[in-house]
């Protein structure tokens, strides 16, 4: 490992770098990465629904929230909520707390790993059919759930670390993390479906290997790695976190979790709304415009990835001015993404849902439904950076708030009552019609809320 000073030096461009070229630096690795992971996402569907059918997208559709929910919900709250304390602990050059709390992160994850295996395993159909899963999708989403679930927690460990490598600064290795992953899954998904012939079944041990090398890529970055800040001891891995550490770790990752669980939230009332309307075809409908539409929040979230080390470092170094620049070029950034994906989802969704399957019904159904589903979108950059920004400056309950706003306040209870009371002059088409609306309402909420914050870091950088 190099000295911790030359590896301070790589963590100390958070607060010196222009903010733009920092922000594009830091964020374009992770953009680039998360659509890796988008890619390998949307390949198994595309590979399942060529060789299988729709029946097959359906299980698929119906099991990809439920793997969400346990890798990137816990994953991704450890990993988020012990990184921002990393970067504002690197910010105030106090290495020992940000390798503390390093080795309590993967104590947390390991034991939830644990947790959720048993919990997982004994109530798997449960939780499938709770997810939409009928007599006729459930064979599908069970072979593809079991073979799902080593990765999935080999992912929740590889989530903590890539977010503290990203808190050190060092995106690019995050990047080639996650685009080796999407690589890896690319090559074996039509080896393993089309060849082997195990359909389903080999769609998830694709994904499965994929993300265990991602773990075990992660282990290695901290154990060997020339240019790693901090370092990991199997030892210190084992002993119990410090009750500080760890209410704060899970006050700022509640805001991940509450926004990953609130997706998941709403999939299940989703899945279960279109199966009474529309059966397996809606069901599989909606899950090829989740996967589509990845391709745009994805990237976003890689832009917030990028922002938060940023905003969080210079926070914690007193830097006002540049939190302040970091969440305007975030915002720009983030909106940029949603306008191009905006366009080309209105453009050409047929063309689109036609890579996923054949069915004209079932393209018909899901092209109709993107165009709706996007009518908002190119606001949606504001609403992930204004939360990101709360998140990275330690702000937990805002945080988790505006993470759950969107999906739990708004467009649940929107799916329920549009296609009850609006179908007079919307028709089959009112259940999508409450995704635009879910993201104007909380862009909103998020804008009123951001303002005092944003307020209060003007007169700071005033008087400092």
């Amino acid at each position: 490992m190099l000295t911790f000073a030359t590896c301070m030096d790589n963590a100390e461009r958070l607060g010196v770098e222009r903010v733009s070229t920092l922000l594009l630096r830091l964020s374009l690795p992770s953009v680039l990465g998360m659509l890796a992971i988008t890619i390998y996402n949307v390949a198994d569907t595309i590979f399942v629904g060529q060789a299988v059918g729709v029946g097959a997208i359906a299980g698929l559709s119906v099991t990809l929230p439920l793997m969400l929910m346990i890798n990137n919900t816990f994953g991704q709250a450890v990993g988020l909520g012990g990184a921002s304390i990393i970067s504002r602990a690197l910010g105030a050059k106090n290495r020992e707390l940000a390798e503390l709390v390093l080795h309590n992160l993967v104590f947390m994850i390991l034991c939830l790993n644990v947790l959720l295996f048993g919990l997982v395993i004994a109530f798997l159909p449960d939780l499938l059919r709770l997810f939409g899963a009928d007599d006729s999708i459930l064979p599908y989403s069970m072979e593809y759930a079991v073979w799902c679930l080593p990765g999935s927690f080999a992912m929740n460990i590889f989530f903590v670390f890539i977010n503290v490598i990203r808190a050190e600064g060092n995106t690019k290795f995050a990047m080639w993390c996650q685009v080796l992953t999407a690589v890896i899954n690319l090559v074996l998904d039509p080896i393993f479906i089309f060849i082997f012939g195990w359909g389903v079944k080999g769609a998830a041990i694709a994904t499965s290997i994929s993300q265990i090398v991602s773990a075990a890529l992660g282990l290695w970055y901290f154990r060997r790695s020339k240019k790693r800040v901090l370092s990991l001891s199997y030892r210190e891995c084992f002993k119990l976190p410090k009750p500080k550490v760890l209410g704060e770790t899970l006050a700022l990752g509640s805001a991940s979790f509450g926004r990953q669980l609130a997706h998941s939230s709403t999939s299940i009332v989703l899945n279960n709304v279109l199966g009474g309307v529309g059966g397996s075809m809606a069901i599989a409908a909606y899950g090829i415009i989740n996967r589509l539409t990845m391709f745009v929040f994805m990237p976003i979230f890689g832009v917030n990835q990028g922002f938060m080390p940023i905003a969080g470092y210079n926070y914690g170094a007193e830097k006002y001015g540049r939190v302040i620049g970091a969440l305007k070029a975030g915002i720009i950034f983030s909106t940029v993404i949603c306008i191009v994906g905006f366009v080309l989802f209105e453009l050409i969704p047929h063309q689109l849902l036609f890579m996923f399957s054949d069915d004209e019904e079932l393209v018909e159904i899901g092209a109709r439904g993107l165009r709706i589903f996007v009518l908002a979108i190119p606001v949606v950059g504001c609403q992930v950076i204004g939360s990101g920004l709360f998140q990275a400056l330690g702000k937990a309950k805002p945080a988790f708030f505006l993470s759950i706003a969107r999906q739990m306040i708004f467009l649940i209870p929107l799916v329920i009552l549009l296609p009850r009371y609006c179908t007079s002059f919307w028709g089959e088409d009112a259940i999508w019609y409450a995704f635009p609306i879910s993201d104007l309402l909380s862009t909103m909420i998020t804008i009123l809320m951001s303002h005092g914050l944003v307020k209060s870091l003007i007169d700071k950088k005033k008087v400092a």
